[in-house]
């Protein structure tokens, strides 16, 4: 006979005729051990401090907001790109030169990560997120009154790497008050917004930039929209990361009930910069190397997003220089691109709400793969797109025929 353990001898030794509250333990292997009564948690499924819990409404809400700032982000990438000309002939510089005023930016987008993602799984979503929001609009100051192009390179690099801010941020916001189902939508709606923002951005910096105002003025404008939408944010939104509100939840109630015994999990945790720096720097880079699935996906999402910006230099020699429209009018092809991204926002929705839904109600669960379909039909739409593109504005078609296309 197997010979049994001191632990287990003692728990029936002394609780024998005890009855066993089911809530105040846990099985672990084939002992039976207390939980701490000291752990702050949420109290139940329903307990509504957890935004998985918020109404409806405030879910929307939340996610609008973080969408309109990942729109402003990305809008502030491409307002200048109507004005490289007047940039290369203002500071004596090339045009290609000119156009590091965009690069750069897009650049930052690529360094912000790194430091915003580990920041909001450390100190919660809202302070990373207001900081970076914030030092990304103050930045736009010295790119606006810029007496040479160096001033306006090294600024819209490092107005982009906190201009990442929202883009590192917003996914987590999102998983952290919707289920499986809702999420995927409300992701749809965010990766729009990525999209949009780059999109519009050529289209008020042509009129701002063919005006009286000049280029400047869309630096201006960029900050006057950064602020505003950062104060609604800062006001409004509220923390949504279940480890800092638990933890903030244990120390409320150390100081009601004196009771300095009260913690929630990771208050326990002592965080080096050493494991930051391995869980949220290397590994990301380990990952893109030993999976697949992982590095096709995001090269081809960089070659979807270098094409977008591809498109704010070839758009301008299509439109201006070929058949003379001013930069205000010769932005206004961008919409077609507008109404393209609404078009598969709708057909991710429309997706998550039949299949995705149909088999998350079989199953409990979905495979992760379920959600590329939508991807999939764009794959072969987007080179049939291109190649009509070229051939519809290579030649004397009606232009069109070749929006159509975008």
């Amino acid at each position: 006979m197997t010979a049994e353990s001191p632990e287990l001898s003692s728990i029936r030794s002394t609780d024998e005729d005890k009855p066993v509250d089911v809530e105040a333990t846990a099985e672990i292997g084939n002992v039976t051990e207390k939980k701490d009564p000291n752990l702050v948690e949420y109290d139940g499924p329903d307990d509504p401090g957890n935004p998985q819990n918020f109404s409806t409404v405030k879910k929307v809400y939340i996610a609008g907001n973080l969408a309109m700032l990942t729109c402003m982000s990305t809008f502030a990438s491409s307002v200048m790109s109507p004005g490289v000309s007047d940039i290369a002939i203002e500071f004596g510089v090339s045009a290609e030169v000119a156009i590091l005023s965009t690069a750069l930016f897009v650049l930052g987008f690529a360094v912000g990560p790194m430091a915003f993602g580990p920041a909001s799984e450390v100190v919660g979503r809202k302070y990373p997120m207001t900081v970076g929001v914030f030092v990304f609009a103050i930045f736009a100051i010295p790119v606006a009154v810029a007496k040479n192009a160096a001033t306006i390179f090294v600024c819209r690099f490092i107005a982009g790497v906190f201009g990442a801010a929202p883009l590192a941020i917003s996914g987590g916001t999102l998983a952290d008050i919707f289920d499986p189902i809702s999420r995927g939508i409300a992701v749809a709606g965010f990766a729009s917004a990525t999209f949009l923002g780059p999109v519009l951005g050529p289209i008020v910096g042509g009129f701002i930039t063919m005006s009286h105002l000049g280029w400047r003025w869309t630096q201006w404008l960029t900050l006057i929209l950064a602020l505003f939408f950062l104060l609604v944010y800062f006001f409004t939104v509220p923390e949504t990361y279940a480890p800092v509100l638990l933890t903030r939840r244990a120390k409320k109630l150390r100081r009601e009930t004196g009771n300095m015994a009260l913690h929630s999990l990771t208050s326990e945790r002592k965080i080096k910069i050493s494991d930051m720096g391995r869980i949220y720097v290397l590994k990301p880079w380990i990952m893109l190397i030993q999976e697949p699935i992982l590095a096709l996906i995001t090269l081809y999402l960089g070659f979807i997003y270098g094409f977008l910006y591809l498109c704010f230099e070839a758009f301008p020699i299509t439109f201006q220089e070929k058949r003379g429209w001013n930069k205000g009018v010769g932005a206004l092809p961008f919409l077609a691109i507008t109404v393209g991204v609404l078009v598969g926002v709708a057909l991710i929705i429309f997706h998550t709400k039949t299949r995705v839904q149909r088999q998350m109600n079989e199953r409990g669960a979905v495979a992760p793969e379920e959600r590329l379909v939508p991807m999939m039909l764009g794959s072969f739409l987007l080179p049939i797109g291109m190649f009509w593109f070229a051939c519809a504005f290579s030649s004397s078609r009606s232009s069109s025929l070749g929006l159509f296309t975008d």
